[in-house]
């Protein structure tokens, strides 16, 4: 009988409490036990973040991890020196890489349902999966004559459509973080193909610099900063239906992934704009920023400023994090460019700046969630017995759902 149950008994014998309060107590306490496991909760809680792929590593994984990096990479060496007909490495290489793919494939399939470790390494084999097809449409691409851009966007989208089809067949954090990256290496290809298209850019004759010849440079980083954004968007949109499909379904899985998402959508919006803003291109005989570095930094600060508003909204710390990437990269562009006159004060201004922005975060951080549980009203709640010792607390982590298997 657990230390609760012997205290419930005693008050109930002692006549402190009557059999129903006593009943009442006692469901209590079993439900909290039997919370406890099922949590996953211990003397050491482990972080939301590490608990996103699941339970920790051991030795075992962490050999067969290496032994299995070992033959990718051998393999990886051999397609490399391999060649192909007269020379041409890329039929053989592509062939070379899809088998690769299907071994890998199959062993993935066969590890998805042999538990919680097991199911992650099928997700990490699925990514190599994608990588090797993405790799085989890259040599094909290339024996077709095709150059970059356009052979990054082939490249792209067939390691996008493997992810997901491997994202369908295997729901879990590892194949989700495949569909963000290659959709994410879509959208870079796929920017550069229309820059180079819509937006093309010569070497100037003075300097070797290049310098725009199409229309005004700015409207290239407007046009980036919202190519940049509409992805993020649509990536947030993702985790929003990952998070309500983990709200209706009780799906700890979905939670998982919505937070990657989420988490992915606001580090692609943070470095888009970044990378739109930071723009330098030749322009009336000069080399510089498109746009000033002050404005950029101030637009960096609304993002991070959103960020934080649609953390507490959807209460989601996976935006923080962002937003402080965001606000970090601004104050340390200002001090690089405004402050700073000297390398010892630029080294003092950024260390202020990063201990400001990890402990505003991590304050942020903290209070996200805690105003959304309803307090009770004093008249509900009965007061305990005289002299009675308090239940025992359980320690139930808010970020990882009971009665949950990860997949990962």
């Amino acid at each position: 009988m657990s230390d609760a149950t012997e205290h419930i008994a005693a008050w109930e014998a002692a006549g402190l409490i009557d059999r129903e309060t006593a009943d009442r107590l006692r469901a209590a306490s079993e439900s909290e036990v039997r919370k406890t496991p099922a949590t996953g909760t211990s003397a050491h809680p482990r972080s939301a973040a590490a608990a996103l792929f699941g339970p920790s590593v051991t030795i075992s994984e962490v050999f067969a991890y290496l032994g299995g990096a070992f033959l990718v990479a051998a393999w990886t060496s051999f397609m490399s020196r391999s060649d192909g007909p007269n020379g041409d490495p890329g039929v053989v290489l592509g062939a070379m890489a899809l088998l690769a793919a299907g071994v890998l494939g199959v062993f993935g399939l066969r590890l998805m349902d042999g538990g919680e470790r097991a199911s992650r390494a099928s997700g990490v084999a699925f990514l190599l999966v994608s990588t090797y097809v993405a790799t085989a449409a890259a040599a094909f691409g290339n024996v077709a004559g095709l150059d970059w851009p356009a052979l990054g966007v082939i490249t792209s989208a067939a390691g996008l459509a493997t992810a997901i089809a491997l994202r369908v067949v295997h729901p879990a954090v590892l194949t989700q973080v495949g569909v963000l990256a290659w959709l994410s290496g879509l959208g870079v290809s796929a920017l550069a193909l229309l820059q180079v298209t819509l937006f093309p850019e010569d070497l100037s004759p003075d300097t070797g610099l290049p310098a725009s010849t199409g229309p005004d440079p700015l409207l290239l980083v407007v046009a980036t900063a919202a190519f940049w954004l509409a992805t993020a968007v649509g990536i947030a949109l993702v985790g929003l239906r990952e998070a309500r499909i983990a709200d209706r379904d009780a799906d700890a899985g979905a939670g998982r992934r919505a937070a990657i998402s989420r988490f992915w959508a606001g580090i692609v919006a943070v470095l888009g704009l970044s990378q739109a803003i930071s723009r330098s291109t030749f322009t009336n005989g000069e080399y510089g920023r498109v746009v000033e570095p002050w404005i950029g930094d101030l637009a960096l600060v609304v993002l991070s400023a959103v960020l934080v508003e649609r953390a507490f909204r959807r209460d989601a710390t996976s935006f923080i994090y962002a937003a402080a990437l965001g606000l970090m990269i601004a104050l340390t562009d200002f001090n690089l460019t405004y402050l700073s006159g000297s390398t010892e004060v630029a080294l003092l201004i950024e260390g202020l700046i990063l201990l400001a922005v990890g402990v505003v975060a991590d304050r942020l951080r903290r209070r996200i969630g805690r105003g959304d549980a309803p307090k009770p009203d004093a008249s509900d709640v009965e007061p305990a017995p005289p002299g009675a010792e308090p239940l025992p607390a359980v320690n139930v982590d808010p970020s990882q759902p009971s009665g949950s298997r990860p997949a990962v």
